[in-house]
């Protein structure tokens, strides 16, 4: 996530590893507003589980949420709100919801606050190399890798394997998302769909 704030434009301040305790993010938290944050981005304990405590601990801090969890996978237990008038992203504890999430909301905002007049990447039709199903009624987001086949009009997309939330793999082997609608169960391959570009495409 560092890198990627980088990437976005922005300077990190890593704020590292804390325990899933109360006390423990709240001096945390709390630390990192005072030195003067510009904007907040956390990852995990943003879900409904016992020991997901981000949430409760902002709202100590005077956190206001704005919006939480999105019909979306991976990345579905998201948060944004604001806390002593800082933006805050509650980005979820898995590693590929937490990259994508910052792609789809994160990386936006930091280059809309850096004065970027065009800061969201913009959408590209792409064709399906393989058929795609999927399982729930929710818009997803699978990693995939673009390329560009001599004769053919548009970009052609390869999944990059397994589309667990866990799997990097699949991540580092990625250039794009490709976009399946939360009404589309089952794509064919050939099937035109949209995809979001994750770094510049061939």
């Amino acid at each position: 996530l560092a890198a990627a704030v980088v990437e976005a434009g922005g300077v990190p301040r890593d704020l590292g590893l804390v325990a899933d305790d109360p006390v423990a993010m709240r001096a945390r938290l709390a630390d990192a507003l005072d030195a003067g944050t510009d904007v907040l981005i956390t990852s995990g304990g943003i879900s409904v589980g016992a020991f997901d405590h981000t949430k409760d601990v902002l709202a100590s801090l005077g956190a206001s949420l704005a919006l939480w969890r999105v019909r979306m996978r991976p990345g579905g237990p998201f948060a944004f709100g604001t806390v002593r008038g800082v933006p805050w992203f509650g980005l979820p504890g898995n590693p590929v919801s937490a990259l994508v999430t910052f792609a789809l909301f994160v990386r936006p905002a930091l280059r809309a606050l850096q004065g970027d007049p065009d800061p969201v990447t913009r959408r590209v039709p792409c064709v399906l190399a393989e058929p795609v199903r999927t399982q729930a009624p929710l818009t997803h987001f699978l990693r995939a890798r673009l390329v560009r086949v001599p004769g053919e009009p548009l970009l052609r997309a390869s999944l990059t394997g397994p589309q667990g939330s866990g799997l990097l793999t699949s991540v580092a082997q990625a250039n794009a998302l490709v976009v399946v609608p939360h009404d589309v169960a089952d794509l064919p391959a050939g099937a035109v769909v949209d995809a979001l570009p994750l770094q510049p495409l061939p």
